[in-house]
């Protein structure tokens, strides 16, 4: 009798085992992927202006910038734009939003503000990305960016 619970207590503590090893390699696999946790540490801001003002601030990381010129005549003024898009990373407390929402309300400012007859441009700064999930964005953004536009 005893012996069939010494048994049984080893399988269960083997398999318990063979689980939190599993586990362990799992959460291993997604810290390398930074797929992990949201860190609320990081939080976003649009703003209506270049990147180049933002690079300033050490707190502002320029992460996406899309510019709308209009078209007139044929001609493209690049120095004029009608309209800049620029999102960036901002310390905690600092921002409007955080990752989950990002990409939805930059797609909407650029719904705003994309007439049909608009030169566009985007840069994007995917060395800037602080984890895989963010970069996931930037590239998601990209290729709606492109769809919309080419």
């Amino acid at each position: 009798m005893y012996s069939i619970l010494v048994i049984l207590l080893v399988l269960v503590l083997s398999v318990a085992g063979f689980l939190a090893y599993q586990n362990s390699k799992l959460v291993s696999n997604q810290k390398k992927l930074g797929t992990i946790t949201r860190n609320p540490a990081l939080m976003y801001s649009i703003f209506d202006q270049s990147c180049t003002a933002s690079v300033e601030d050490p707190d502002v990381i320029p992460l996406m910038q899309y510019t709308v010129f209009v078209e007139s005549g044929g001609q493209v003024d690049v120095n004029k734009p009608l309209a800049i898009i620029n999102l960036c990373r901002v310390s905690a407390g600092r921002g409007d939003l955080v990752l989950a929402d990002v990409e939805r309300v930059v797609l909407e400012h650029i719904k705003l503000i994309s007439p049909s007859d608009a030169f566009v441009e985007h840069k994007s700064y995917l060395h800037r990305a602080a984890n895989q999930a963010e970069k996931e964005m930037i590239l998601n953004l990209e290729d709606v960016v492109k769809l919309q536009y080419t």
